[in-house]
């Protein structure tokens, strides 16, 4: 018996759907200038964030990406490797979160 997946996510629209709400948390949180915000943008080199800004980012991305009973936290260890805005993407991707 062939067992199929009760849903199906194109990686594609997952990828476009986290860049979209990391874009939002950017813009409406940070104050960050929407048009400089691309999957390839360094968070200190192109975005200008500092690290208090930062740390509020990864703040805010646990907080909009936990679940009730799953908290997502990212560990300090984790953070300091994650300088692109496709870092995060490709970070929350592989620890299996979900718009």
């Amino acid at each position: 018996m062939i067992s199929i997946p009760h849903r199906i996510i194109d990686p594609g629209y997952q990828m476009t759907k986290l860049f979209d709400k990391i874009k939002k948390i950017l813009v409406d949180e940070l104050g960050v200038d929407s048009t400089s915000i691309e999957p390839t943008a360094s968070f200190i080199d192109d975005l200008n964030m500092d690290p208090d800004d930062l740390a509020e980012f990864f703040t805010t991305i646990e907080d909009k990406f936990s679940k009730p009973g799953n908290k997502f936290e990212i560990p300090e260890k984790d953070a300091d490797g994650l300088v692109t805005i496709q870092d995060i993407m490709d970070y929350l991707q592989e620890a299996g979160v979900e718009d």
